[in-house]
């Protein structure tokens, strides 16, 4: 509580990533969606399935989207449409129902003043802070995308550097690369100043996570910031920072709905398996097959839910 009061006192916008956000990776082929435009037939009231705009979200909007319509429900997928600000306003317009989304990011999203911190708290502040918007969340998933800085292994070793804790010591020498609103993130340039007296020397956005990865390898920048669920992180070695002091909120996979599809038993009854069933490690590995395997999500998503028995 005492770390969201200090950057409440900071001023800082508090919104939020990727996936994710909060979840993770490069973005995949926006015209890869699961189904036709959505229109009237025996499924009911057409659901359009929306994501972000970076792999995990597409790939978790095709399993939404194929679950529902396992279920003899009309669902499709639109292709991804931006971040957290605008995917809401789309919510809150129709012209999207459903979309996957991050409890902790969400929740600092709808409620800056929100002090909950374990995944508890946030499954259970989340319900009341998206009353007003006429939003609910369906059942919260073990699985969880988080997001993370990252060192090389080389600068890790020279500088002393496992911890956020320990990046004050070089951090005038620290030139870091993320998403371009990372730079409005609570935990971002300002939230490592803030929380760990970390000043970097410079921020540099990226559109391009590969762009990014191949920065940090040849020291353009010195520190990453990127979702656990990326497989970069794995394949090059890079060693994420501990978060001592949980700058960076638990980001649970929950299903973000209208509350008239919430409502919708139907509904649950085909979202509420699947969440059951995600796991962190098999979205890494749904990560991986698109952006290093070139994989389609809608294939990856298709492939992923009968290995399950959900379609």
């Amino acid at each position: 509580m005492t770390i969201k009061r200090s950057l409440a006192a900071l001023g800082l916008t508090i919104t939020t990533l990727v996936l994710a956000a909060c979840g993770g990776g490069g973005t995949a082929d926006p015209l890869g969606s699961s189904s036709a435009p959505p229109s009237g037939s025996a499924g009911g009231t057409p659901i359009v399935v929306g994501a972000a705009n970076f792999t995990e979200s597409q790939i978790l909007a095709e399993v939404y989207a194929q679950a529902l319509t396992a279920k003899g429900l009309t669902a499709s997928t639109k292709p991804p449409i931006g971040s957290r600000e605008v995917y809401i306003k789309a919510l809150q317009d129709n012209s999207i129902q459903i979309v996957p989304e991050y409890t902790g990011n969400l929740l600092l999203f709808v409620d800056k003043s929100a002090t909950a911190t374990t995944q508890e708290e946030l499954a259970n502040a989340l319900p009341t802070a998206l009353q007003p918007d006429n939003l609910k969340i369906g059942k919260v998933s073990a699985a969880a995308d988080q997001d993370v800085y990252v060192v090389t292994k080389e600068f890790s070793q020279q500088n002393n550097l496992t911890s956020l804790a320990d990046l004050k010591n070089v951090s005038s020498n620290v030139v870091l690369g993320g998403p371009s609103e990372l730079a409005q993130r609570a935990y971002g340039p300002e939230g490592l100043k803030g929380v760990y007296g970390a000043t970097l020397k410079q921020f540099k956005p990226y559109d391009s996570p590969a762009v990014k990865t191949k920065d940090l390898l040849d020291g353009k920048i010195q520190m990453g910031e990127y979702f656990t669920t990326e497989s970069a992180i794995a394949d090059n070695g890079f060693v994420p920072l501990a978060d001592p002091q949980s700058m960076i909120l638990p980001q649970n996979i929950v299903p973000l709905m209208r509350a008239d599809v919430a409502d919708n038993p139907a509904v649950s009854a085909a979202l509420d398996p699947v969440q059951a069933a995600l796991t962190t490690e098999e979205l890494t590995a749904l990560n991986k097959k698109v952006d290093v395997d070139k994989m389609d999500p809608n294939q990856v998503a298709a492939d992923w839910l009968k290995s399950k028995n959900l379609a």
